[in-house]
């Protein structure tokens, strides 16, 4: 057999391998999908609901902070104006924690500033990464299917086809008797000329 003929053993085998990519085409479809679904939720996430709450909390705990300072100077302001030594240990303490608040907000409101910058350079990444698999599964894998498909077709074309007649083929066809009709005018043939021929006389 030649090396450029095609063995095909089984149409039944394309059939399968054909529905084989069919769902590898589905499943990258999905996963590219997927992907793409999780970044821009992390980064809405990030921008619609982290970002927010975090600027909220920094003007709550700014609040606080002023408060606090608020209850130390008058604590303070009380003490002097009594003489006496009262104690401002809770005010100070109530300060420190309201500051440590504030702090611990506006560093996650800077991390999460952080994050949402680094997530959208990462998508970018991402779909410049994966444009050549998008294209596979958008166009060249659905070709490939078509072209399988219409392989199965032609060969289940070619098994329909009728058997050739063999005995055709290589038996050649048998000479047949030409008709008397067929003559022409005047025309003799070997028969006529050994009837027409006169006796031969015996020696005496």
């Amino acid at each position: 057999m030649s090396s450029e003929g095609a063995d095909v053993r089984s149409i039944d085998a394309i059939d399968r391998f054909r529905v084989s990519v069919v769902e590898f085409i589905d499943a990258g479809r999905v996963s590219i999908s997927e992907a793409d679904s999780d970044l821009d939720r992390n980064i809405i996430w990030l921008e619609r609901e982290q970002a927010p709450h975090w600027i909220r909390q920094i003007r709550k705990r700014q609040e606080l902070v002023t408060r606090a300072k608020s209850d130390l100077y008058r604590k303070q302001m009380q003490s002097g104006a009594s003489d006496g030594r009262a104690s401002v240990v809770d005010e100070k303490v109530a300060l420190q924690r309201a500051l440590r608040r504030l702090e611990e907000a506006q560093s996650k409101l800077k991390a999460t500033r952080k994050w949402m910058r680094r997530l959208d350079q990462q998508r970018i990444t991402f779909k410049a990464a994966m444009s050549g698999f998008s294209v596979a599964v958008d166009h060249d894998l659905p070709h490939a299917v078509g072209l399988l498909k219409k392989i199965t077709e032609n060969l289940e074309s070619y098994l329909n086809l009728a058997p050739p007649d063999l005995h055709r083929l290589i038996a050649p066809d048998e000479p047949t008797d030409e008709h008397p009709s067929m003559r022409r005018t005047g025309e003799t043939t070997p028969t006529d000329m050994v009837e027409k021929e006169p006796p031969t006389e015996e020696p005496t």
